[in-house]
């Protein structure tokens, strides 16, 4: 035999003995975390506690559920409303604002809630996410109503939304009629004791000053 045939059939045996010995590759570890609440944060409304997730859950805009009826095609807002006293379930980016009312007790609720939302919490499909920057509202008496809407919106997203979600609520613009503005308080804003004084001065301060010196806020 020569000895390139004998170096060939080395060469294969070598190959076999290799392929034998390699480990196999193991299967990658799940890494996608499960949604779990990592705190409580409180609010100026001591019937709210902002329950913050550890994963970002709803990246535009925000989900209100006022009760029962309204929950009920929701597993995890459903499930919060089964506990006694939850008033108000309100979702927003990465926490969750629970509402209780004044005879329920965070104690043992709070427990309970926490459990509830690490079983049920799912990520949400926000709706996109709706451009207002071009809103012309130098004029602001002369736009028809849904020009005037748009720009009272432009400001709340700037100056307003943003400082009510660090303490667990928002607000929604409902309508205008003439000078008046018609809002709706959501989450911890929904039954706290400054939404209808100190908040509401606020939101009525910022459309004055950027909109119209005349504007008045009615919570609805």
């Amino acid at each position: 035999m020569k000895i390139s045939e004998v170096l060939a059939i080395q060469a294969k045996v070598n190959e076999k003995t290799a392929a034998k010995s390699k480990p196999k590759p193991k299967a990658k570890p799940n890494l996608k975390k499960a949604l779990k609440v990592v705190r409580t944060r409180e609010t100026p409304n001591p019937n709210a506690l902002q329950f913050v997730i550890n994963s970002v859950i709803l990246d535009n805009g925000n989900i209100s559920f006022g009760n029962k009826e309204e929950a009920k095609d929701d597993k995890m807002a459903a499930a919060l409303f089964e506990k006694p006293g939850i008033i108000n379930v309100y979702v927003m980016e990465n926490f969750i604002t629970v509402t209780k009312d004044d005879k329920a007790s965070w104690i043992p609720l709070k427990d309970r809630v926490w459990k509830s939302i690490d079983d049920t919490a799912t990520v949400y499909q926000s709706e996109k996410k709706v451009q207002l920057s071009g809103v012309d509202v130098v004029n602001f008496a002369k736009l028809d109503n849904e020009k005037k809407l748009q720009g009272i919106e432009m400001v709340l997203d700037r100056s307003i939304r943003t400082n009510l979600a660090k303490d667990g609520g928002g607000v929604e613009l409902k309508g205008i009629e003439g000078n008046e503005v018609s809002i709706h308080y959501q989450g911890a804003c929904g039954s706290c004791p400054t939404s209808t004084s100190g908040t509401l001065k606020y939101i009525q301060g910022q459309l004055r000053e950027q909109l119209h010196p005349e504007l008045t806020v009615k919570p609805v």
